[in-house]
């Protein structure tokens, strides 16, 4: 065993409970933003709830409309400032937005995967 074989255990140890888990607020958000950013020892990254980010993401979408994918949400957290460099977090995020009916789910193609506005949204 090399000294880096516990070092890339750690990081793949973090990578699984970023997935796993969903800091809402508190030391363990903290702790992640500070491991997505990409200059900690000059850190000014303000935390983002997950309420706010995919409520910017709404926003976004609606405002601009077409397919969204994981690699289209990233880039827009990253334009906005917003500190969210996992495709989980992009996925979880089209996800969340789906489950709550703005969006529509497009699977049509293996291998794509792609969201849109839902225009036949219920309204009651």
């Amino acid at each position: 065993m090399t000294a880096l074989q516990p070092e890339r255990l750690a990081a793949g140890i973090a990578a699984e409970a970023r997935h796993l888990m969903d800091p809402a607020e508190g030391p363990i958000e903290q702790a992640f933003m500070q491991m997505a950013c990409d200059h900690p020892e000059a850190c000014v990254c303000t935390a983002v709830s997950h309420h706010q980010r995919v409520a910017h993401l709404l926003k976004a979408v609606v405002a601009e409309g077409g397919e969204w994918t994981t690699r289209r949400v990233q880039r827009l957290y990253r334009a906005a400032g917003i500190p969210a460099p996992l495709r989980a977090t992009a996925r979880k995020d089209l996800h969340a937005l789906h489950m709550q009916g703005h969006l529509v789910l497009h699977e049509e193609d293996a291998g794509r995967r792609f969201y849109t506005v839902n225009t036949r949204r219920e309204t009651a």
